[in-house]
């Protein structure tokens, strides 16, 4: 039997960085590793909260979920009994979104994270104790994330903002 392990969260969650407060997304996520799944997200920013909605590609809601920035109290309503851990979904949203430097101050011990530019990608690299765990790739409208201490990979294309 396989367990799947947990890894510690590198940094602590973070409020909504100001030039997102009342935006949204749309934006299209394909998930590969432990489980395969492609969906479309919506996400909600305010100041105190991050709405998101998870829904097929012909528009059925699988998961809703509000977190709360400041408690940290997450609220979840899965329709299609899809199981999304809520908490994952928003860490990986901050730690490939989030602006650099609220990540920096919010890092934990023996964490840190660095962001390699040149013409063409930008990458944002996370190492824990001096080993590289994951791996952010910004490409236009493509985000690829890869976590290696879980072994998943996530790309999110960005269909829309508003």
């Amino acid at each position: 039997m396989m367990v799947h392990q947990v890894a510690t969260p590198m940094f602590n969650f973070m409020p909504v960085p100001k030039q997102l407060n009342e935006q949204g997304w749309l934006e299209k996520f394909q998930f590969s590793g432990f489980v395969d799944q492609s969906m479309l997200v919506s996400t909600e920013f305010a100041t105190s909260s991050i709405k998101v909605a998870a829904l097929t590609f012909e528009g059925v809601p699988l998961t809703q979920l509000q977190f709360d920035t400041q408690t940290h109290q997450l609220i979840t309503s899965n329709t299609l009994g899809v199981e999304l851990d809520g908490k994952k979904i928003i860490y990986d949203m901050q730690s490939a979104f989030w602006p650099l430097a609220m990540l920096e101050q919010n890092m934990r011990d023996n964490n840190r994270v660095i962001e390699l530019d040149n013409a063409s990608l930008r990458t944002r690299q996370f190492y824990r104790n001096d080993t590289l765990v994951r791996e952010i790739t910004y490409n236009g409208v493509m985000t690829l994330l890869t976590e290696y201490e879980q072994n998943y990979r996530l790309k999110i294309e960005r269909l829309e903002e508003y």
